[in-house]
């Protein structure tokens, strides 16, 4: 199938997130009437100052808050109408999430950890796809190590294999580099970058200009509205030249 034919793995037109609406002043447009898509491999990364709208946007895309209006489609499912199960239902099977906090139990395992959504999914095979999955992010030999066993990075990459243990088809990155020093964050982005190369698509908040620069691609958001979109360089160019020369 030719790519410029194929469903796109998101889609949004005109999204719109308003919160305390009808309360006038007080109504706080989020996300401002946007649109763009994602096709299935690519690596976006959606920066802007804070306050613009990238975290409300994120929670949409993963199907944590709903829209005010528009359309959202994931995988050529409609997203707007669907009633909550059906929306966890399709959370579970289409997107992984990797956050900035880990989000790990501390009473399990690495093993434990990475095994808990598919037991969530009622799934067949539990446990061997967990030790897939630890061992796709390297970390096969601390598979029985518990949270406070392991470094800032091995966290993130039990984070990782979590997110992917149920072969969705995005992974949503909230500043997935942000509680780990810089060589370590560097570890990270490459383990993502080749999850990348061999076909998962990655759709990452960052504020991270370095990181953005090394995916294929960038938005920009302004007040709830998206002001660039295109190749990460040249858009994280006209960032640099919107807001950081304009900084104390």
């Amino acid at each position: 199938m030719d790519a410029s034919s194929a469903t796109p793995t998101l889609e949004v037109v005109q999204l719109e997130k308003v919160y305390n609406e009808g309360a006038g002043e007080l109504s706080v447009r989020a996300v401002d009437g946007i649109s763009f898509t994602v096709q299935r491999g690519e690596a976006v990364a959606i920066i802007g100052p804070s306050g613009c709208g990238k975290s409300s946007l994120l929670n949409i895309l993963g199907c944590l808050d709903r829209p005010t209006g528009g359309v959202y489609r994931l995988d050529g499912d409609d997203v707007m109408d669907l009633d909550d199960d059906d929306l966890a239902a399709l959370r579970n099977r289409h997107i992984g999430f990797v956050f900035q906090a880990f989000n790990l139990l501390p009473r399990l395992s690495a093993l434990e950890n990475v095994e808990l959504p598919l037991l969530y999914g009622g799934g067949k095979k539990t446990r061997e796809r967990a030790r897939e999955a630890l061992g796709r992010v390297g970390l096969a030999d601390r598979s029985h190590h518990r949270p406070t066993e392991l470094s800032g990075g091995q966290k993130q990459r039990v984070a990782i294999a979590r997110a992917l243990v149920g072969s969705p088809s995005m992974l949503l990155c909230d500043e997935p580099t942000g509680a780990l020093d810089s060589r370590t964050g560097k570890d990270v982005l490459m383990l993502l970058r080749k999850l990348n190369a061999d076909g998962t698509t990655l759709v990452m908040v960052t504020h991270d200009l370095g990181i953005a620069r090394q995916l294929d691609r960038a938005i920009i958001m302004r007040d709830g509205r998206i002001i660039a979109d295109g190749p990460s360089g040249s858009v994280v160019d006209r960032f640099v030249t919107l807001f950081e020369s304009d900084a104390p």
